[in-house]
């Protein structure tokens, strides 16, 4: 598996609007579309179609959708996997149920357990997929953390096997 780099680029304004709406129209990443835009461009096809690598992992979660509502439910479950820009989260909800819930775009509080911590971590993120399989899933990208989770979630995507 090749190597990813970080390229940071400018765009006018007009053009980061219309990758916004396409991504969240094709239920993807912006990151996504921009690769699938250069590998059309160049004729290449990459090997690692994911900005960052995933450690697999199975850690009791909670997570709680971000609202102006009072009372917002609470979605039990596990992260699935990690990387540097997020996780993936498996909910204890059907589809159909999760998805008048929590949508694209929405944010959410994931609150997880890591072996050999006597406290959780804490993270605020944007669901950015809602995978519906036998199971319901978020793909999530981290916006902030809570405390050292970040010094956590590094150890975690160390060490892991």
């Amino acid at each position: 598996m090749g190597h990813t780099v970080t390229i940071c680029f400018q765009v006018v304004e007009e053009i980061n609007e219309a990758l916004q709406d396409r991504a969240t129209l094709e239920n993807r990443d912006v990151n996504e579309l921009i690769v699938k835009a250069i590998e059309n461009y160049l004729g290449v096809k990459a090997s690692n179609r994911r900005a960052h690598d995933r450690t697999v992992v199975n850690l009791s979660a909670v997570a709680r959708p971000i609202s102006e509502e009072v009372g917002t439910a609470i979605l039990p479950g596990k992260v699935r996997d990690v990387s540097v820009g997020g996780l993936k989260l498996q909910c204890d909800y059907a589809p159909k149920d999760l998805m008048r819930i929590i949508g694209v775009g929405h944010h959410v509080e994931i609150i997880f357990t890591v072996p050999e911590r006597q406290y959780p971590v804490c993270f605020t993120c944007e669901v950015k997929h809602v995978f519906e399989k036998d199971v319901s899933e978020l793909g999530c990208a981290f916006i902030k953390s809570t405390g050292d989770s970040l010094d956590v979630l590094k150890e975690i995507l160390q060490f892991s096997p």
